[in-house]
């Protein structure tokens, strides 16, 4: 085995026996380091990146989650990453792929040639707060075909890993139970504020409470229907609400009209439908993204209830992703009915 192969056999030996002295792991939240020989690459390359090709409704195209490719031939370089993917689609033919062999046990290389297993995956392998995922198949036609079919399970491994990164980031410094508890009593829903987060609007009619936190500028607002309101959880019933709420706050908000995404999503434990789209003002030049869930719930009050969570960004001068990821995670905390505040909040 070469020099360098046999310094990343000796850091995975540390990394395994090391425990706690692991070093922490490095790299953006919401960013994968791909680690694949070029041979690999070459077959599999654009599977990879149709696999990270999701991006937000922002006025520039922003990823989801961001692909990083390491050097395969200084894979030890890239062991620390915070999210790492290891990627091999055929007999090892590289660095990276003599550093699978020494990784996986031939009982796991013989799953792997009968199509038995293909996604592996693993907390702190070489660093603390790190995911390692790896991606083995015998062939490139069976790793397009598996990657294809497990793509979503692929993806939410490293959004859970930087969810509960983003979660522990943004209450770390405290916060506010008092309003949590107020929004609670009064509305009977609540859910985690931030300390630099701050209440600037709350109506009985029509029914809307809203939190806002500057440097940039970004706000969530609740809005609930008594009852089952899902017959307006079309596209255009959706955007109708979102005007609503827009002009509820500034009389010169609209939604445009033409730009958006709607489907189906996940919102902390719950589906939701999800609204995706540019916010803007006629008086001031000025607008962005916003995300807009909705669902109906049958456990919160007497008849149910159909919330709606609005969160907007307006930075024109940077990236909108992180505050957008920032935001659904803030709202992924939100407990609407009886069980789930009596559950309180998950630890992140």
């Amino acid at each position: 085995m070469k020099t360098a192969q046999r310094l990343v056999l000796l850091l995975l030996l540390l990394a395994l026996a090391s425990g706690c002295s692991k070093p922490r792991s490095i790299g953006e939240l919401y960013e994968v380091t791909v680690l694949v020989d070029d041979a690999d690459w070459q077959e599999v390359g654009p599977q990879l990146e149709e696999l990270f090709s999701a991006t937000w409704v922002t006025p520039e195209e922003e990823a989801r989650i961001r692909m990083v490719r390491a050097d395969p031939g200084r894979p030890q370089e890239a062991l620390n990453r915070r999210n790492l993917l290891i990627v091999s689609a055929g007999p090892a033919s590289g660095p990276v792929g003599q550093l699978l062999e020494s990784m996986l046990k031939p009982e796991v290389r013989d799953r792997i040639a009968k199509e038995e297993g293909f996604l592996f995956a693993r907390d702190e392998a070489f660093a603390r707060d790190q995911k390692l995922a790896i991606l083995a198949a015998p062939d490139p036609v069976s790793f397009r075909r598996q990657c294809g079919e497990r793509s979503g399970e692929i993806l939410d491994l490293f959004e859970a890993n930087d969810q509960a990164a983003q979660l522990e980031r943004l209450y770390r410094s405290m916060e506010q139970t008092v309003l949590e508890d107020s929004l609670r009593t009064s509305w009977g829903f609540t859910f985690r504020v931030p300390v630099d987060w701050f209440l600037i609007q709350q109506e009985e009619e029509p029914r809307m409470v809203r939190l806002r936190r500057l440097y940039p500028d970004r706000w969530l607002t609740v809005h609930w229907v008594a009852g089952d309101d899902s017959l307006r959880l079309s596209e255009e019933g959706m955007r109708e609400v979102r005007r609503r709420l827009g002009r509820a706050y500034y009389d010169k908000d609209y939604t445009e009209p033409s730009v958006g995404r709607f489907g189906v999503s996940s919102l902390g434990q719950r589906s939701t439908t999800l609204l995706e789209g540019f916010w803007g003002t006629d008086d001031y030049i000025g607008g962005g993204p916003f995300l807009l869930w909705a669902w109906f719930d049958p456990k919160a009050g007497p008849a149910g209830r159909t919330y709606y969570i609005d969160a907007a960004v307006l930075h024109p001068a940077g990236g909108k992703g992180p505050f957008l990821h920032q935001l659904r995670t803030i709202a992924g905390t939100f407990l609407g009915n009886r069980d789930e505040l009596a559950a309180g909040f998950s630890e992140p």
